[in-house]
């Protein structure tokens, strides 16, 4: 009877990995990787008409805030979240926070029309000017629900807008409060807020591409409920007319909406995703810019135990220390399995499906049940051989359960993480 049961547990935590219907690309060769386009964050990648005109390999800058580029096209000013401004082409250094001990890291970056200043907001509302920028104010002093993520400023100059991961917006100057998201429960994040070249609408962007517009923006599709939509949007930007958009993913994948034009893309690697984009001023190409690797989420446990973000498509192996082991790019289901501390139960070094022929290696199960059958593994095999999914695509939902690695990488957490391990599930 126990070893009937055994069977039955094997079985049924299988059933959620993989799609009822398993279509292959004649090309996914199982266990061949192209070699990613990024090695470490700060470097710079060109675009289009776009020239590369430097990067931040050299400063070993661990997290990028933003980029933007010069009134002419011909450079680009880039931040760090620590407050240093950096300048490259013919963009001009005006000032930075380097000297400051911050409270809150500066999430975002923007310069005036005219080129010649810009500001730097932190997670916290606080904004600070520099050069010919005009300080309009702030929301440092408010108890905000959710973190600022981006200032944008009207074209005049005279103010600007802040924007908050909950979607609620800031008006300050000439800019003009047109509505925000705060009184809704959004699917994901707001990262952030694109303006009309008149100042009388925006488009809130969401972490899934979801766009919502206000006021006279125009809405020219997104990436919501698609199946291209789940990719994590970190960066967007608009044409220098405001007839199209571009999200970008944090693997380097651009979309283009309306009269944006495509100029490439890039496959990002898991320790160097992209974390800034900008578009040069004639929309003749684009830059893209990487960033570290994201730490430890907070709110995830402590000790010994992988933990799993379901938003961030991203699993780390986490020491006692909370050194960490392991940092990958994941293909999991969206919102699946709910957040929660759970543990390794059972592992197989080889698993088969009980449909489609479909083969899993390194299975490391966590969680069962009909609505929760879910475990680690590499990305499976169909009955023809053949991988489900391309490297490239990790780090966005392409299973119906399960959560897939790279193959080596679903190795080393085979090897990892022991029965009883503990395993952290977070949005």
């Amino acid at each position: 009877m126990i070893r009937a049961l055994s069977a039955v547990v094997v079985v049924v935590g299988v059933l959620g990995c993989t799609s009822q219907q398993a279509f292959a690309s004649d090309w996914l060769e199982p266990g061949v990787y192209p070699v990613a386009d990024s090695e470490q964050g700060g470097e710079t990648h060109a675009f289009g008409g776009a020239a590369n005109l430097g990067n931040l390999t050299i400063e070993a800058i661990p997290d990028i805030a933003g980029m933007a580029s010069t009134a002419t096209g011909d450079g680009y000013l880039v931040a760090s979240a620590d407050g240093q401004v950096f300048a490259f082409g013919d963009a001009v250094h005006r000032g930075d926070l380097r000297a400051i001990a911050l409270s809150s890291p500066v999430v975002d970056l923007a310069v005036t029309a005219d080129g010649d200043g810009y500001w730097l907001v932190t997670s916290r509302g606080v904004v600070y000017a520099f050069g010919a920028a005009l300080w309009r104010g702030s929301v440092g002093h408010l108890e905000l629900q959710a973190p600022v993520v981006d200032l944008e400023p009207v074209s005049s100059g005279r103010g600007y807008w802040l924007t908050a991961a909950d979607g609620g917006v800031f008006a300050f100057g000439d800019a003009k409060y047109l509505g925000g998201l705060a009184s809704r429960q959004l699917y994901r994040p707001i990262i952030d807020l694109l303006s009309t070249t008149d100042g009388g609408g925006y488009l809130l962007i969401g972490a899934d591409g979801a766009v919502y517009p206000h006021g006279n923006a125009r809405f020219r599709g997104s990436l919501a409920n698609n199946g291209v939509s789940s990719s994590l949007i970190v960066a967007a930007e608009q044409t220098f007319d405001g007839t199209g958009y571009w999200l970008v993913s944090q693997r380097g994948k651009v979309f283009t909406f309306g009269s944006a034009i495509h100029f490439g893309q890039m496959t990002a690697h898991e320790l160097a995703p992209v974390g800034a984009f900008a578009v040069s001023n004639s929309d003749a190409g684009y830059w893209m810019m990487t960033t570290g690797a994201p730490g430890i989420p907070s709110d995830s446990g402590e000790g010994r135990r992988v933990i799993f973000s379901n938003e961030r498509h991203r699993v780390w192996l986490v020491e006692d220390d909370d050194s960490i082991s392991g940092n990958f790019f994941v293909s999991g289901r969206a919102d699946r399995p709910t957040p929660d501390a759970y543990k390794v139960f059972s592992k197989s070094r080889h698993t088969i499906a009980g449909h489609d022929d479909i083969r899993m290696e390194y299975m490391v199960r966590f969680t069962w049940g009909v609505e929760q059958a879910i475990g680690f593994h590499n990305i499976p095999i169909d009955g023809i051989g053949e991988a489900m999914q391309s490297e490239a695509q990790l780090g966005s939902y392409r299973s119906e359960g399960c959560v897939r690695l790279r193959d080596d990488q679903a190795a080393a957490l085979f090897n990892w993480a022991k029965v009883g391990t503990q395993v952290v599930v977070v949005d």
